[in-house]
Order: structure tokens, then C-alpha cells, then sequence
């Protein structure tokens, strides 16, 4: 497993929230390792054709993507990860990575939706969800900069 791939972990998170089979269309490739190259993609930049021959044919990856960027999908899995954590999906402000930390700038509303009602401590999300996140936020600004 290469770090630009989904951990076992974030792929049992995503599965349940990707969409089902297109009617009339056969499925190609396997769920994973498509994603696994739209990530690769995202995360080095590298051109369409350069990617690597383990994610499989890069028009495959190439046309996912570029179906689930027209169609909102990549948007709409953000989402549904963001609403398993807990998160607000109208909160604004950044994600930036640092080593080992995944922080969002909006620091009046993160702080609400962190605390716990009755005892005010603070809540920590689930860094499987948040990694997920992440990558799926790295995808959609790979569509916005491409188009």
C-alpha cells in the first residue's frame, strides 16, 4: 500500500456511500483501485496518461473522474463523510495538512461543533473520517483547477 492509497480502514468507511452500478454500463476495473489512481492523480499532479499501470487503464480513472466531477458525486461524498463525523458541511475555511494532523481554519465554529452540550469537553473526530475528508477534498479541488 502506497500512501496516496485508502486504507482498509477508509475504504470500509467509503463503500457504504458509493453510489451503485450505472444501469446498461459494465463495471471496469475494480471500485478501489480507480479511486486509488483519482487520489494518486490529486495528490502528485502527474498527467492522466503518466499514471502508473497498478490503478489499470488511465482513461478508466481519467473518465470517473471526470463523470463523478459532473455529476456532484465527489461532492456528495464529502458530504455524507462530513455528516459521519459530525461536522457541519456549511462550515467554511480551509483543511490543511500538517505531519500528523488534519486542521480546519474556522476556529468559531469547529469549536461548536466539537463540544459536548453537558459537560463541555471537547469531542475528537474520527481520524479515519477525517483522512477521508481530506482526500476527497484534494479531489474536488483536482476538478476545480482542471476546469
Amino acid at each position: 500500500m502506497r500512501y496516496t492509497d485508502l486504507t482498509n480502514a477508509e475504504w470500509e468507511r467509503l463503500v457504504p456511500l458509493l453510489p451503485d452500478g450505472e444501469v446498461g454500463r459494465r463495471r471496469q476495473g475494480n471500485q478501489r483501485t480507480v479511486i486509488n489512481g483519482v487520489l494518486y492523480q490529486a495528490r502528485t499532479g502527474s498527467p492522466w496518461r503518466n499514471l502508473p499501470d497498478r490503478f489499470g487503464c488511465w482513461i478508466t480513472v481519467y473518465k470517473r473522474q471526470r463523470r463523478w466531477s459532473a455529476d456532484g458525486t465527489w461532492g456528495r461524498l464529502l458530504r455524507d463523510v462530513q455528516a459521519a463525523q459530525g461536522v457541519s458541511s456549511h462550515m467554511s475555511g480551509d483543511v490543511v495538512v500538517h505531519p500528523g494532523a488534519v486542521m480546519r481554519y474556522d476556529a468559531g465554529s469547529l469549536a461548536e461543533a466539537g463540544r459536548e452540550e453537558e459537560s463541555g469537553s471537547v469531542r475528537l473526530s474520527d481520524p479515519v473520517l477525517a483522512s477521508l475528508a481530506l482526500r476527497l477534498t484534494e479531489v474536488i479541488r483536482m476538478g476545480k483547477r482542471k476546469s
